[in-house]
C-alpha cells in the first residue's frame, strides 16, 4: 500500500498500482513531459559509464534533481547479506553523503520501510504525514511532496530511490521516477557483477603470479642449487677418471645419488609439495635439510634444541626448511666458514630457529647481491608466507646469523 492525500486533504493509502490514477488531478506540461524523456534518456546514459558506482548514481541524482522540479534526490544501495542502506548520492539542497540519513537499517525510517515492504511510497502532503519525520524541516523548506521506490532486481532489493518536491508530483512525474528506479536497479547490479568480476580477475592473476614465484622459489632453492652441484662435482672428478679410477666411481655414484634426488625434488616443487615436512616434526626436518646440504662439506656442524617441542604444521616445516637450506648453501658458497650451528627454541609463544656460521660475513646493505640477493628474498618471502619475522645479522670478518620467529597459531 503506498499513501498519498485525498479529495479531503487528508491522507489515504493507495495501492502502488493507483498512484498514477491518483495523480492525474495534478497537471502537466508539455515542457515537462520533453524534460523527464530528456531524463530517461540521460540516466540510461550515465549508468553506462565506466565510473565507480557512487559517481554514477551521484550523476543521476543531479540529473533528476535538473530536469525535474524536486528540492532534494537521493540513492541508497543495499549490500547484499547486509541490513542497512548506505547513502550513495545525493542532490538538491544537501549534498552530503554523512549525517542521520547515511546509514539506514532496512524497517527503519521511511526509506528503509519502502526497502523491508518492497512497496513505493508517495504523500503529496508531506507537512503532517506521520512516516516523514523531520516536520519542521519540511515547513522550513516548503516541502509538499515525496516518493520513494524500491530499487529491486529479481525480487531482491537493492536500494531505494527517493525525492523531495515543493509542488505536488503528478502522473507522469511518478512513472518517470517508477522507470528511473528499475533502470538506476539494473544499473546499480551491474556495477556489482562487474566489481565482483574485476575481484576474480584480480585473485586469479595474483593466484598465478604467486604459482609463478613458488616454482621459481622451489627452483632456486633445490633443483638449480643440485644442478649447480652436480656440474661442480662432475668437474672435480674428471681429472680422477684415468688417475684413480676406483674414486672416481665412488664420486660418480655420489653424483647420482644427488641426481636422483633431484628428480625427485623438482617433481615435488611443481605440485607444491615438500615430502620432509609431512610429518610435523620440525627439529627432524630441520636436521635432514642441514645434514643433506652438508654432506659433502667438511664443516663442523652442531645442533641444538631447547624447549618441550611441539608439531608444528606443515607449511611452517616446508617454510622453515627452505629457510635454512638457503642459509646453509650461503654458508657453503660465500662465507668460507669453519662451523655452522643450528639452534631450535620452543618459547612460551613462538619457535626460533637461528643458523649462525664463523665466516667472513657481509655488509647486509650492500652484499646481498646477485644469487645470494635472490636467495635472502626467497627467504623473506617463506617467512612471510606464515607470518614469521625473518632477522639476518652480520659483519665482515664475524659471521653470519639468520634467525626466524614463528609465532604459534592462535588456538
Amino acid at each position: 500500500m503506498t499513501e498519498a492525500e485525498g479529495k479531503d486533504g487528508n491522507s489515504a493509502d493507495v495501492r502502488g498500482s493507483d498512484i498514477a490514477s491518483y495523480a492525474n488531478a495534478v497537471g502537466e506540461s508539455p515542457s515537462r513531459r520533453t524534460s523527464e524523456a530528456v531524463l530517461r534518456g540521460d540516466i540510461n546514459r550515465l549508468l553506462t559509464r565506466s565510473d565507480s558506482t557512487r559517481r554514477t548514481l551521484q550523476a543521476c541524482t543531479d540529473a533528476i534533481v535538473s530536469n525535474l522540479n524536486v528540492v532534494i534526490a537521493r540513492i541508497w544501495t543495499l549490500k547484499r547479506g547486509r541490513g542497512i542502506l548506505e547513502l550513495q548520492a545525493s542532490s538538491g539542497l544537501y549534498t552530503g553523503l554523512d549525517g542521520k540519513y547515511s546509514r539506514i537499517p532496512v524497517g527503519h525510517l521511511k526509506i528503509g520501510l519502502i526497502a523491508e515492504t518492497r512497496v513505493p511510497y508517495l504523500t503529496n502532503a508531506a507537512p503532517g504525514d506521520p512516516r516523514i519525520e523531520n516536520q519542521e524541516w519540511v515547513r522550513r523548506e516548503g516541502v509538499v511532496a515525496f516518493a520513494g521506490y524500491p530499487l529491486v532486481v529479481d525480487d531482491r532489493v537493492v536500494g531505494v530511490i527517493a525525492i523531495f518536491a515543493r509542488l505536488p508530483i503528478g502522473a507522469e512525474t511518478l512513472e518517470t521516477i517508477g522507470s528511473i528506479a528499475g533502470i538506476v536497479a539494473q544499473g546499480v547490479e551491474r556495477k556489482r557483477s562487474q566489481r565482483e568480476l574485476r575481484r576474480a580477475i584480480k585473485a586469479n592473476r595474483e593466484a598465478v603470479l604467486g604459482e609463478r614465484t613458488r616454482i621459481a622459489r622451489e627452483m632456486h632453492d633445490g633443483l638449480l642449487q643440485n644442478v649447480t652441484g652436480i656440474a661442480l662435482q662432475l668437474r672435480a672428478v674428471l681429472p680422477r677418471v684415468r688417475s684413480a679410477p676406483e674414486e672416481a666411481a665412488t664420486v660418480l655414484e655420489r653424483i647420482l645419488e644427488l641426481t636422483e634426488r633431484t628428480s625427485t625434488e623438482a617433481r615435488l616443487a611443481v605440485v607444491g609439495m615438500r615430502h620432509i615436512a609431512e610429518s610435523g616434526d620440525v627439529v627432524k626436518a630441520l636436521q635432514s635439510t642441514v645434514e643433506r646440504a652438508m654432506e659433502e662439506s667438511a664443516l663442523d656442524l652442531s645442533v641444538n634444541v631447547r624447549g618441550r617441542t611441539r608439531a608444528m604444521s606443515s607449511r611452517v616445516c616446508d617454510a622453515a626448511t627452505s629457510i635454512v637450506q638457503q642459509a646453509i648453501t650461503n654458508v657453503l658458497r660465500h662465507a668460507q666458514a669453519q662451523s655452522v650451528h643450528l639452534a631450535v627454541e620452543f618459547g612460551i609463544r613462538r619457535l626460533r630457529i637461528c643458523i649462525r656460521d664463523d665466516g667472513r660475513g657481509f655488509l647486509p646493505d650492500r652484499g646481498a647481491t646477485g644469487a645470494t640477493h635472490f636467495g635472502l628474498l626467497g627467504m623473506r618471502e617463506r617467512a612471510r608466507e606464515i607470518g614469521a619475522e625473518l632477522r639476518i645479522r652480520s659483519a665482515l670478518e664475524r659471521g653470519t646469523t639468520v634467525s626466524v620467529f614463528v609465532p604459534y597459531p592462535a588456538k
